[in-house]
């Protein structure tokens, strides 16, 4: 008997033929099942095809054993291929029971930065996944063992042929990921394979309210400071159609939320891969995947039928028996907010069936609700901007981009060199502003291709086209990706490339000018899709854009044979718009008149009409407050690349520097000014104020920032759910201030210790400090009592509530008050204080003379706890202090409006830390024990926390 060594070395030169024309299913088969180690997998995955399989064939055939494992999965994958492979695998393949390409094993490797889990008889599998806790990362078992499997009849050959041409498709067009510039000057084309580029993302279940603001602000403010607090559900892109871990309920309609370069497409891309591998999702037999750019290209009425069959040629055929099978279908509907019509959910139902011709947008909605193929399932991913209400879905998913594991992970795969990729994280690691926002996989993307050439190791040859300094702001980080990208795909020849930095942008200005006019006036109308005739009013043309530097920046698309651009990122577009506006305003009027327009959408005499007005203007002569809004990230952008002009980055661009001579000096002068009269006469929104600390840390100019700064009295950031970046902006400015803040309100702005840490040099000059319920710990205790035994410390009121201080931070707080002769009043409810909190409460607090109230309702202090309050009470009669809720009836008044705004506002419910202080409450007022007015309206406060934690709970109930 031939040994399987033998075999495979006999027909390696046939074998070559058929497995080189699709080698993926076959490597990551083999990977999976152990015959290949991840290492070799990633190595392998390299290599062109022939190349691949040649070596796969080289490294198996050194023995028998690994010889046999690869037969065994040839014969899995023999679906994939030719059928003369087919029938090869059955004539010398072992007659051991085969595994379908739909039945993945059930142990899987790790291959490409995920956790694949290993099958248990455990009672609820899925319980891991959903369980309370920490964030982690947990052991997910496959799909096709958590739920049941529709029955698809595949015994017609038609059907059977036409579902592994599909599969082979589908395979084909997601197994590789384009990355626009891989920054150290490789090839702009370059592609990378998804199982080695792909790194996980950070997906849980929606729970944030809606809000106007611009989305990557939201996102950045809901990122990790708040999820670690919460009942943190980590879903893998494969289990968003897993089994309720409460009810066991298979969710039908899924909707994935996130901000634009998330990673939704690609969590997307990654699913179907994984679908088209036969790993994941095999409970469907067919997936279609369509995405709205392309939808929108559909005019008049269509059935689903019609819409179809152009897209899935080799499912035409056979899509009516695919219909009557709706349970073993799926639908992916990618990027709703790219969709030019507007969808209307309070469209009338009605009976739909799949040759019913409707305008595509009704159509979209009646597959969503389940008037039109009830039985199938669909995932619908959009930005946050774009509404599709939660009621229509049975799981709301929102994707956060990568933990903090990630970011090292995805520099590591970014750079070959892992000397740079060292230096690279490191660097991002120590500047918050960057780290913070290393969490898109975008930007991080855009972070690691600006600061390639400053970490190089041979980055000495070209010192003198680049500035030794790396970027800190995220307006020098964009420039620096636009001057990499330039230099590596605009240039002619290495010589132009050595060239001076004023001289590579001189020779690109015509092209940048035109594509910033294009994203300006766009940005205006609030439009990121452009067609052939929108790039010719800019001359523009697509062959020049596909030809030039400009491919790395404006993405082509074809969709039905109709192209469509679209900057690869929204936020490049703003700051393309900015680059313009820069380079094309002549002085400082404009540049002030601007300002009043992009931040207020405002105009004030002399001004008769903005800066580079378009025409015609899309309101007039000023702008509504939500496009206002929308030019937030651009006017930061603006901020900064005027401070580039003023030192000159952009010579080269513009003729009329406004560098740091007389003419900078007085514009700088202007600018502060400017500033400093918004700050002063204005009542801002929490939002704007925000904005235009940033934009001062953008423009990043003391002569400017020292101005301003003094006119910040009170700085009111409540509820704003800032990110460690929003830290920064707002000690940037503070610090070019010497004098007390009346009051610094952060409440429920979930900043989180590190954010708090940023905040940390300013904080003893604020007279009033807020910090109610922002995820802060121990740690951040330990730093607020550094700031109170400082001799500067101007501290008078201090709020912490709601945070998880513990016994360490209160015994640190009452240390730290022993010798303080400035603060009135400190507020501890709910902070998780115990007895071992007040083992140094007497010692401490009996010294010191300018403590008037202190509160620490909601803690279980224990007995020996209140006995040591009621001790110091007797040591400090002059002392106000509230141990339970019925000894101040102001305090009950408090959390009567506090629970009166979370059942106003319902939505707030779904914030595990308000559920969480909810209870905390209930338990402080079952602990008190009063008579009079104060028992009976904490009587009524405890009525009102339990009928708002019930209905809660009732509409969660309804929800699934």
């Amino acid at each position: 008997m031939v040994s399987a060594q033998q075999l495979l070395r006999s027909h390696r030169e046939v074998l070559l033929d058929w497995l080189s024309v699709n080698p993926t299913p076959l490597l990551r088969w083999l990977a999976d099942a152990g015959v290949l180690t991840p290492e070799q997998y990633r190595a392998v995955l390299e290599r062109s095809p022939t190349n691949k399989v040649a070596n796969v064939l080289e490294q198996v055939c050194a023995s028998e054993q690994s010889s046999r494992e690869f037969l065994q999965v040839l014969r899995d994958v023999q679906g994939y291929y030719c059928s003369q492979l087919q029938e090869w695998t059955s004539q010398h393949c072992p007659q051991t029971p085969p595994t379908p390409p739909t039945a993945p094993p059930t142990a899987i490797r790790t291959t490409a930065g995920e956790e694949h889990a290993k099958t248990t008889k455990t009672k609820s599998p899925l319980s891991k996944l959903f369980s309370k806790g920490r964030s982690q990362e947990y052991a997910i078992p496959n799909d096709e063992v958590d739920s049941p499997k529709p029955q698809l009849t595949l015994k017609a050959p038609a059907v059977r042929v036409s579902l592994s041409a599909h599969k082979n498709t589908v395979l084909h067009r997601t197994e590789r990921l384009m990355s626009y510039s891989e920054g150290e000057g490789q090839d702009s084309s370059s592609h990378a394979h998804i199982d080695i580029r792909y790194t996980d993302l950070f997906v849980t279940e929606d729970d944030e309210q809606p809000s106007e603001s611009h989305e990557y602000f939201i996102l950045a403010s809901h990122r990790s400071p708040i999820y670690p607090h919460q009942a943190c559900r980590l879903i893998h892109p494969r289990n968003l159609l897993s089994p309720d871990p409460e009810t066991g309920r298979i969710p039908k309609r899924v909707k994935v939320k996130g901000i634009a370069g998330i990673g939704k497409s690609v969590a997307m891309q990654k699913l179907l891969y994984e679908w088209a591998l036969g790993k994941h999702l095999q409970t469907f037999s067919c997936v279609f995947d369509l995405r709205f750019r392309e939808l929108n290209l559909i005019d008049g009425p269509v059935s689903l039928r019609e819409l179809l069959a152009p897209r899935f040629r080799y499912l035409k055929d056979v899509l009516g028996h695919l219909f009557e099978h709706a349970e073993a279908l799926l639908f992916v509907l990618d990027g709703l907010d790219e969709f030019r019509h507007r969808l209307d959910w309070t469209v009338k139902d009605r009976d739909l069936t799949v040759d019913s011709k409707i305008p595509v947008s009704e159509l979209l909605v009646a597959l969503v609700k389940g008037n039109l193929l009830p039985q199938c399932s669909v995932i619908l991913t959009t930005r946050p901007s774009t509404d599709a209400p939660k009621r229509f879905f049975q799981r709301c998913c929102v994707v956060l981009g990568f933990q903090e594991q990630h970011v090292e992970e995805y520099t590591n795969k970014f750079y070959k060199d892992p000397r740079v990729a060292k230096k690279v994280f490191s660097y991002i690691v120590k500047n918050d502003n960057l780290y913070a926002l290393s969490f898109i996989p975008l930007y991080c993307y855009i972070i690691c291709s600006a600061l390639a050439e400053f970490f190089s190791v041979d980055n000495n040859k070209d010192e003198q086209s680049l500035d030794l300094n790396p970027p800190r702001t995220v307006s020098e980080v964009y420039y620096y990706y636009l001057y990499t990208t330039i230099k590596h795909h605009a240039l002619k020849d290495n010589a132009e490339a050595t060239a001076p930095r004023p001289k590579i942008l001189a020779l690109v200005k015509e092209q940048l000018m035109n594509l910033g006019r294009l994203a300006y006036e766009n940005l205006l109308r609030n439009r990121i899709l452009f067609y052939k005739e929108d790039l010719e009013k800019f001359a523009l043309s697509p062959r020049g854009v596909r030809s030039t530097f400009l491919c790395q920046i404006l993405v082509s698309m074809e969709e039905e044979k109709v192209e469509m651009f679209a900057f690869f990122h929204l936020t490049l577009q703003e700051y393309l718009a900015a680059l313009f506006c820069v380079v094309s305003i002549s002085g400082r009027t404009e540049i002030l008149t601007g300002l009043d327009y992009w931040c207020f959408g405002e105009l004030y005499p002399p001004a008769i009409s903005p800066p580079l007005a378009v025409d015609p203007m899309p309101a007039g002569d000023h702008l509504e407050r939500p496009r206002v809004e929308n030019l937030q990230m651009f006017t930061r952008f603006f901020a900064g690349l005027v401070r580039a002009r003023l030192t000159k980055l952009l010579d080269g661009m513009v003729e009329n520097g406004l560098g740091v001579d007389d003419e900078g000096v007085a514009l700088l002068s202007q600018l502060g000014d400017w500033f400093q009269r918004q700050f002063r006469n204005r009542k801002l929104s929490n939002q704007t104020a925000l904005n235009l600390l940033h934009c001062l840390m953008e423009l990043h100019m003391q002569e400017a920032t020292s101005r301003a700064a003094p006119e910040i009295r009170k700085l009111n950031l409540f509820k704003m759910k800032l990110s460690v970046v929003d830290c920064a902006a707002v000690h940037y400015v503070l610090q070019f201030s010497t004098h007390r803040l009346e009051e610094l309100n952060l409440g429920y702005s979930n900043i989180g210790n590190k954010g708090f840490s940023r905040l940390g040099p300013i904080l003893h000059r604020c007279e009033s400090l807020y910090v109610r319920y922002n995820c802060l710990g121990t740690d951040a205790a330990i730093m607020e009592s550094a700031v109170l035994r400082s001799e500067d410390c101007q501290v008078k009121k201090l709020f912490m509530c709601g945070n998880k201080l513990g016994p360490e931070g209160a015994r640190a707080l009452w240390a730290a008050l022993e010798h303080n002769q400035t603060v009135e009043e400190v507020y501890l409810d709910i902070t998780g204080i115990t007895e071992t909190g007040t083992e140094n409460l007497v010692q401490c607090l009996s010294k010191n003379t300018a403590l008037k109230n202190l509160t620490v309702v909601g803690n279980e202090l224990g007995e020996a706890g209140w006995e040591r309050l009621k001790e110091l009470g007797r040591l400090r009669p002059d002392l106000r202090i509230i141990g339970h809720f019925v000894d101040d009836l102001e305090l009950l008044e408090a959390y009567l409006g506090w629970v009166e705004e979370i059942r106003e506002d319902h939505e707030q419910m779904d914030s595990v830390k308000n559920t969480d202080a909810l209870q905390s409450v209930l338990k402080g007022l079952w602990l008190s024990k009063g008579t009079g007015p104060n028992a009976v309206k904490a009587k009524e406060l405890e009525t009102k926390i339990i009928q708002l934690l019930k209905s809660s709970e009732l509409s969660a109930l309804r929800a699934q």
